[in-house]
């Protein structure tokens, strides 16, 4: 037994002294270690290879601390029956003292606070005095975010607001150029800061403003910021849902309206904006810059979930179109249909390349009336029949004035287009990539008319509807899945790669040899259901939703 021992003892010296040499003569350069790690996003792997050795310690160290998310939770939270921080603070404020007093800071490029912190002493604000759990909170941050000396972008997504302490911190960085703010919901007394400027900022959201709330003052950022090419600003869903018109374009662009001075903006979002016009956007966006749009729940219009009829008095100031307005943008997203917005296409000197209609997912609008309310007069044109009508206005504007140039485009599922209004899609949009439309009948065989026609098509969606449901329930699995191989085989679909029926996502591949019963073999393409989620990186899927968060980011200048 003895003997056995000291052979198993002597065997692990002799591999031991074995290992270093084979891997000092076969170890990998460091450029293709950094590569191999560059790959890596899952934060227990970054952290388990830092443990592995020191050279992948200090390969894997940036990369572990590139991206710091902080969440911040309402209540305390318990880990086997222990509350998380045990023998010390919140596993939030121990994650910025670490970031405060070690050497980590130096390598976050991406910093981000998010959840709920608990604000004691919210009475110190009726007071005059803020809170010294605000306060210190905001130290925190400022200090460990001075130490971030490659900071590019920062979110602050609390439930309470940040101090001119941390603002004035921010302003300071060089490097930053991404700035995401959230105001908070409470309506409790609180100091609006004048939000400085900050040099090289060249994206900017801001979200849940609400005048109501004491949110801060981004008017001198949007002037002095010179950079910036990116905006995106969300106001609480609550005027618009009560029709209070508390809010001002002037509030936020007053300031580059009196100095006459334009923002070089190439993307701009808006979201649930309530107020009259004042004609304040007219004036502070250069037009030939602007290529990308979005606008949810701003204007009014036709088919919103969001709007109700007391809202018309405030909407009804946008209607009017200045005759010697100029737009040359090439993408947008709506969720509003109006006659104005078609005008506003038609108006468009660019040509137009993208184009995404969000149709509505729940329910009646706000304000419709109720089945025992007064019928509308039978001379009177439906809701449907007006909105028919305005798809035709939209079909016959995208084709006959931005045809040539239109790749992407995803209707409304409220326009289902006949085989003539197909016909004429295909005919003056040859070069569509995406499409997303709805049917005027069951019979989805409209592929043989679409993909010989659009030799670039890559994806197509057929919207739900009536016709549609009635196909999906009428039709098996099996039969729509053969059909579909057929017919994609037949017109020779090789750029065609998904296609959507409702939520039904199928994946198409390539060609491959089918037994038919009398034994011939016919070629057909191989046709998948996946899951949708497969497809949300597809636009016509992915930007289908009240998120203008997914809209990419327009290209820096540099």
């Amino acid at each position: 037994m003895a003997k056995l021992l000291r052979d198993n003892v002597q065997a692990q010296e002799n591999i031991a002294n074995e290992v270093p040499r084979f891997v000092h003569q076969h170890e990998l350069p460091l450029n293709l270690i950094a590569l191999i790690t560059a790959y890596l996003d899952d934060l227990g792997d970054l952290a388990r290879l830092c443990r592995a050795s020191r050279l992948l310690y200090y390969m894997t160290l940036p990369q572990l601390y590139k991206r710091v998310n902080l969440h911040s939770y309402q209540d305390i939270r318990y880990v086997n029956g222990r509350p998380e921080g045990f023998g010390g603070g919140s596993p939030f404020v121990m994650a910025l003292n670490g970031l405060l007093t070690g050497n980590y800071a130096a390598l976050v490029e991406e910093f981000r606070v998010y959840g709920d912190w608990r604000e004691v002493g919210q009475e110190d604000f009726a007071k005059g005095r803020v809170p010294d759990n605000s306060m210190m909170l905001n130290i925190l941050t400022r200090a460990s975010t001075d130490k971030m000396i490659k900071l590019g972008k920062f979110a602050w997504q609390l439930d309470c607001k940040p101090l001119k302490t941390l603002y004035q911190g921010l302003a300071t960085h060089s490097t930053l150029t991404n700035l995401t703010l959230r105001f908070p919901s409470g309506r409790v007394p609180r100091p609006c800061v004048l939000v400085p400027p900050i040099p090289n900022l060249r994206y900017f959201k801001v979200t849940d403003i609400d005048p109501l709330c004491y949110p801060d003052d981004i008017s001198l950022l949007l002037l002095q910021s010179r950079k910036l090419e990116d905006l995106r600003i969300h106001f609480s869903p609550r005027m618009r849902r009560e029709a209070e018109p508390s809010s001002s374009l002037q509030t936020y662009f007053g300031r580059c309206q009196k100095a006459h001075y334009r923002l070089n903006l190439k993307h701009f979002a808006m979201q649930n904006y309530f107020g009259n016009n004042l004609s304040a956007m007219d004036f502070v966006m250069q037009p030939h810059v602007l290529l990308s749009l979005t606008f949810f729940d701003c204007f009014g219009g036709i088919g919103t979930s969001s709007n109700n009829a007391r809202n018309v008095y405030i909407d009804d100031t946008w209607k009017d179109i200045p005759q010697n307005i100029e737009t040359y943008w090439r993408v947008q997203r709506v969720n509003e249909v109006a006659p104005q917005h078609v005008l506003l296409i038609r108006k468009n000197l660019a040509r137009l390349e993208r184009m995404y209609f969000v149709s509505p997912r729940s329910g009646q609008p706000d304000g419709t009336l109720s089945p025992e309310q007064p019928i509308t007069p039978s001379e009177t044109p439906t809701g449907d029949e007006e909105m028919a009508q305005l798809g035709r206005d939209y079909l016959q504007t995208f084709t006959r004035d931005h045809g040539q140039s239109m790749q992407h485009l995803l209707l409304r599922e409220e326009w289902a287009l006949t085989m003539d209004e197909i016909a004429e899609l295909v005919r003056y949009c040859p070069n569509l990539e995406q499409l997303g439309l709805s049917l005027t009948h069951s019979n989805f065989a409209v592929f043989r008319l679409l993909v010989p026609y659009l030799p670039k098509l890559k994806a197509c969606r057929i919207l739900m509807n009536g016709w549609l449901a009635e196909h999906l329930q009428t039709t098996s699995h099996e039969e729509r899945i053969a059909m579909l191989s057929a017919d994609l085989y037949k017109v020779s679909a090789d750029q065609l790669q998904w296609i959507g029926l409702g939520d039904v996502v199928y994946k198409i591949g390539g060609n491959y040899p089918h037994v038919l019963e009398d034994g011939n073999v016919e070629m057909r393409k191989e046709v998948t259901m996946v899951p949708k989620s497969e497809a949300e990186h597809v636009e016509i899927w992915k930007l289908d939703c009240l998120d203008m968060d997914l809209d990419p980011i327009a290209p820096f200048s540099r």
